[in-house]
């Protein structure tokens, strides 16, 4: 009996070092005349190739949504752009049908058959020599998938999101565009520290839509045929580009309108959706009339591109590195706290107090959504541990390296390695506050990044972690001068579970006002 027994635990692992051993095994059932278009995409490696019955498992087909339409004018000639979705995925590839690319609409779902056609890369991957009998025609669906990305998401992989429908918020035209410039050409984008072109043919009806400062656009990315290092997006008509550039700003708004007073960067539990941050109104601020920026910055060790990088862009690098809130919506009155950060709006993370009746500006699920335009899902915006991160305020919502904050605030380790690089002049760029000054009070040298000259304050992590601190910055501010009077400290405040809002805008370390 406990022969037999042996032999019975020792089948499964028999079956799967039969299963090893074969180079696949369908079980008796039938090959798929299907394959899958992110499947394709992995046959080609650098060259052209032949996608033979052996390449595409004895698969003949491949299927997808139309997202292209060249009636519409802006589509590289001859090419027809599908993509298909798949649980949790999307992939698409690009298809040379020449004159016959007129007969297909967006939304018409068709089946492709590229058995024995070749793949080849000219800028983007496509499939070459593509006819109207290799394609059919199945159903038209109402709905084509877009997503919302960023330009250092696109960067670090292309192939996943290339020749799929995308939209980019936040995006600056560089350089700053003249009057009367049009789209019709080649144009270039900064978003966060990387760089996409926008490409719209000359015949586009919109080719001669005036190029704004600041843009959101959406249409199809591809491989840019000029530069193989860059991805392009083609819009496809004119509501595909969004002019979002800011209202120009009063001259009379003066010095530091809003200022940082406190900020929760580990609650209790988990912090993705948790974190917050409270700023205060020196004046009346309509936000749909005078928009601000907040922008957080962590530069834990698992949130640099590479070893030891400083910011590329600074506080508009995006990426894990640099997220922003945009202030848009709302309004504050002089002397009102206000608050920004993770939509769950609780007071020390998953089921503590609600602070929903208190006045939150922007409040978005960064741990699944990422920033408003600069800046990944991150589920820590603000560091526990390590290097040092913080937060900046700016007037308007578009940044790029050079803009500089109103107002700052840095917290964390000694660390230098990711936040300054003074021989190529990169980091995260000051405010002049109360602990900070784009130059040297004394000697009037200049230092416009943190941890150069002066600017070396730090508020210190506080333990042990995960209890609930909330940060205060206690300080006194001439609302008349616009000046502090007293600089801001800070207080490490204990929260609780059941700790109720006010607790965030009593207290003696609360900053306060004067006349």
């Amino acid at each position: 009996m406990k022969k037999n027994l042996n032999y019975i635990f020792l089948l499964p692992l028999l079956i799967i070092l039969m299963q090893a051993c074969e180079k696949r095994n369908f079980l008796d059932g039938t090959l798929s005349p299907y394959i899958t278009i992110e499947d394709v995409r992995q046959i080609h490696k650098g060259t052209d190739v032949q996608m033979s019955a052996d390449l595409l498992n004895e698969a003949q087909q491949t299927r997808g949504v139309v997202i292209s339409d060249s009636r519409l004018g802006n589509v590289p000639e001859g090419m027809l752009i599908v993509q298909q979705a798949q649980p949790g995925k999307l992939h698409g590839i690009a298809l040379k049908v020449g004159d016959i690319a007129a007969n297909y609409r967006v939304g018409d779902s068709i089946l492709i058959n590229i058995s024995n056609k070749q793949l080849k890369r000219e800028g983007f991957l496509y499939v070459d020599a593509v006819t109207a009998a290799d394609i059919e025609v199945i159903a038209n669906v109402s709905r084509i998938y877009r997503r919302n990305l960023t330009a250092s998401a696109i960067y670090q992989r292309p192939h996943e999101f290339e020749a799929t429908y995308v939209q980019i918020i936040g995006g600056e035209m560089f350089p700053r565009p003249e009057v009367g410039q049009t789209f019709s050409g080649v144009k270039r984008m900064v978003n966060g520290a990387d760089t996409l072109n926008i490409r719209t043919l000359p015949s586009a009806p919109f080719a001669n839509l005036q190029v704004p400062r600041n843009i959101n656009v959406q249409g199809i990315l591809l491989g840019d045929s000029d530069n193989a290092r860059v991805m392009a997006i083609w819009p496809r008509m004119a509501s595909d580009i969004l002019d979002v550039s800011d209202p120009e700003i009063p001259g009379d708004l003066g010095d530091m309108p809003l200022v940082f007073t406190g900020y929760c960067p580990d609650p209790e539990g988990g912090d993705g959706n948790y974190e917050y941050i409270q700023l205060r109104a020196n004046v009346d601020i309509n936000f749909a009339e005078i928009p601000f920026a907040v922008v957080t910055t962590n530069n834990a060790g698992a949130n640099q591109p590479n070893a030891g990088a400083p910011p590329g862009a600074g506080w508009a690098t995006g990426g894990a590195r640099t997220l922003k809130f945009n202030l848009t919506e709302g309004s504050v009155k002089k002397g009102e706290f206000f608050y920004v950060g993770g939509h769950q709006k609780r007071i020390s993370g998953a089921n503590s107090t609600s602070l929903s009746a208190l006045n939150w500006v922007r409040a978005i699920p960064y741990a699944t959504s990422g920033g408003d335009g600069l800046g990944d899902a991150n589920a820590n915006i603000l560091a526990n541990s390590g290097n040092a991160s913080g937060m900046a305020l700016f007037v308007g919502t578009n940044i790029n390296e050079g803009t500089v904050p109103i107002d700052l605030v840095m917290f964390g380790g000694l660390g230098t390695a990711t936040v300054i690089d003074s021989v190529n002049n990169l980091g995260y760029r000051v405010a002049n506050n109360d602990h900070y000054s784009p130059s040297h009070k004394e000697t009037g040298e200049a230092q416009p990044f943190f941890s150069m000259g002066s600017n070396q304050y730090r508020i210190p992590h506080f333990l042990p972690a995960n209890v609930g601190f909330f940060i205060q910055l206690g300080g006194v501010f001439n609302t008349t001068t616009r000046t502090w009077e007293t600089p801001r400290s800070y207080n490490a405040k204990q929260l609780t579970k059941q700790s109720p809002a006010s607790d965030l805008e009593v207290g003696e370390f609360v900053t306060r006002q004067t006349e």
